[in-house]
């Protein structure tokens, strides 16, 4: 089960994706990481891949692209601790 939906997301050019989030917040999540890393994910360097093939998954659960790979989803829940988790303080 999900705790956090997504509503919206914008694909921009610079492999970031804009959330717009149900409970009504907005987030940015940076996909470079992932790009970086190569092998699968790597397809989701080409901008007609990450701009083109984002759908939102599964009445929010998750960001979900349809590559020549396969299929390559994030949850929703993840996603949100990703951008919204707070800094640990250093002591």
């Amino acid at each position: 089960m999900t705790r956090y939906a997504i509503k919206r997301a914008t694909p921009r050019s610079d492999f970031t994706v804009a959330i717009e989030w149900a409970d009504g917040s907005a987030s940015k999540v940076d996909f470079r990481p992932e790009i970086a890393r190569g092998g699968a994910l790597a397809s989701l360097g080409e901008p007609a891949v990450f701009l083109h093939r984002l759908f939102v998954q599964s009445a929010g659960e998750s960001l979900a692209w349809e590559t020549s790979s396969g299929l390559f989803d994030f949850h929703a829940d993840e996603l949100w601790q990703r951008t919204h988790a707070k800094p640990v303080a250093a002591e």
